[in-house]
């Protein structure tokens, strides 16, 4: 089966159509990081606060330490929940595109 290269129009939204999948995915993470850095910072938390040197250390890092964990986590899969953030969202836009 022989088929036809894609014209310039069709590239060009070939092209829009995976960068708006790329701009939603990075959404779904961004949303699931947000998610894991509350779950996160809870859990830090219950760290003994000499483990941060005090508790005004504790207090000061314990954000970012809780911010820097979820994102990576995020990256690495999270609980899996952005999949699925990032389906809601292009339906969304597909319905809303579609009006």
């Amino acid at each position: 089966m022989n088929i036809p290269p894609l014209g310039a129009e069709a590239k060009v939204a070939l092209a829009a159509t995976q960068a708006a999948t790329n701009k939603d995915e990075a959404l779904g993470k961004k949303f699931e990081a947000v998610f894991l850095t509350q779950f996160v910072d809870q859990m830090m938390k219950t760290v003994d606060p000499s483990a941060f040197g005090g508790e005004k250390q504790a207090e000061m890092w314990r954000s970012f330490m809780s911010e820097a964990l979820a994102e990576q986590l995020a990256e690495n899969g999270g609980f899996g929940f952005s999949a699925n953030v990032t389906d809601a969202i292009s339906a969304y836009q597909r319905g809303r595109d579609a009006t």
